[in-house]
Formats: structure tokens, sequence, C-alpha cells
């Protein structure tokens, strides 16, 4: 039986609620099981931004957080060291933070595993303020490859999910030079690979999907997609 994701990145609090009503209202309510959201859902920190959404999200869905769950991982948006908050106001969201969650659906189990991800060159802004930051992102990476590696040899339907993009693939009509501070290829690079891939951040990317190495890699940016991505598995 198929796996109906709906994914979604970059809401950046008000900005762009109107490009997730409208997409909304295209999906097929009825039959989505997982809502994973890639991250800057708020903007500049503002944790309250997180209720607008999921309002919105309560309307399409009324069983929300039982069919379909919520999956989520923390965008440079959702600012480091304020996860706690997110954790105890909103408890029912499967939060993920350098981790992984079996989830069964639908008799198949799959490990999703969360990251913010990894950046290949840290920005200007994280260089200057945030101590250790190359080493932050290095050990995302490691963390990153041994999840995929665990779940595959468990024989696990393996999605990852990130903000920052994990192949420079769906993040084209970007300019090429930002490439690094958008992102990490973790898939072109990786030799465990997941099975699919979601990520947000690249607002301009002009290619929103791409197989990479065997891979389905979703770029689901609100702004780049024009609205909500949805998967099958």
């Amino acid at each position: 039986m198929p796996i109906n994701i709906v994914a979604f990145a970059d809401v950046h609090g008000t900005q762009y609620v109107n490009l997730l009503i409208s997409s909304l209202r295209r999906v097929d309510v009825s039959n989505v099981d997982v809502i994973v959201m890639a991250g800057d859902v708020v903007d500049k920190g503002r944790v309250e931004h997180m209720n607008i959404v999921l309002s919105i999200l309560q309307r399409f869905f009324p069983h929300i957080y039982t069919k379909p769950i919520i999956i989520a991982v923390f965008g440079n948006e959702e600012y480091m060291n304020t996860e706690t908050k997110y954790y105890s106001m909103y408890p029912r969201i499967i939060w993920l933070n350098n981790n992984y969650k079996i989830v069964e659906l639908n008799n198949s189990k799959i490990c999703f595993i969360g990251s913010r991800g990894v950046l290949k060159k840290p920005t200007l802004w994280q260089q200057r303020n945030i101590k250790g930051i190359e080493d932050f992102y290095a050990k995302n990476l490691e963390l990153i490859v041994k999840m995929i590696e665990f779940c595959k040899q468990n024989s696990y339907y393996t999605i990852l999910i990130t903000h920052y993009a994990s192949s420079y693939l769906t993040i084209r009509g970007e300019d090429p030079s930002i490439y690094p501070y958008l992102g990490y290829p973790i898939i072109e690079s990786v030799d465990s690979k997941p099975n699919l891939a979601i990520h947000g951040h690249a607002h301009n990317s002009s290619v929103t999907e791409a197989v990479v190495d065997g891979v389905n890699v979703f770029n689901v940016s609100i702004p780049a997609k024009k609205g909500v991505s949805t998967i099958i598995i």
C-alpha cells in the first residue's frame, strides 16, 4: 500500500502562508499519511509562527498528529539552542534533530532521519557569530552517514530529511557560486545512500526534483516549488 507524504519548507512565518493554503487546496488530503516540515517554518526565530502554520494544517487535516503524523526538522530560522521550546510547545510533532525515528506506516517500517543538514561552507555571518561552526557541520555529516548506514543495514526504507540541500542537483537555478552556502552534496558523496531525500532552503531553485545515484531527491522549499510537494512511496 503506498505511503503519501506532503512536504514543505521555508514558509517563513507569514511570508508564504498564502502559497501553503492555495497549494493544500489542490491536495487530496484524505489519503495523506505524513506531513514533513523541512525547516524555516518560522521566521527570525519567532517560535509562535508555528501556531499559524499548524492552524492552517488543522483546517485541512482534522485528525492531524494521528493521520497524518507530522515529522519536522529545524532550519536556520529556528535558531540554534531554542530547540527545547519547540519540543515543549509542540510535543505531538516528531522532531528530528540529528536522530532518527522508525515509524510503521501502512504495514511498512520507515526510517526517518532528520537533521538541519550540512553547509559545505558556513555563511560569513555563521563564521563570525557561531563558534565552532565548521566542527558542527562536520559532526552533522558524520552522524547522518552513521544513521543512514544503520537504517540501511537493518533493511528499512530510509528517508533523509534536512533543511540544507543534500544534493546540488536540486538547487540548480541558484547562482552556482553560492552552492556551498546552500548545502552539501551528501547524496553524491556517501557510500550508503537513503532511498529518498527531502530538503528545503534553496528558494530560487528551478529544479526541485532529481534522481541522484538512484536516490529520489526533493527540494520542498515552498517559494521554489510554488506550494507544497506531494511524494508517494
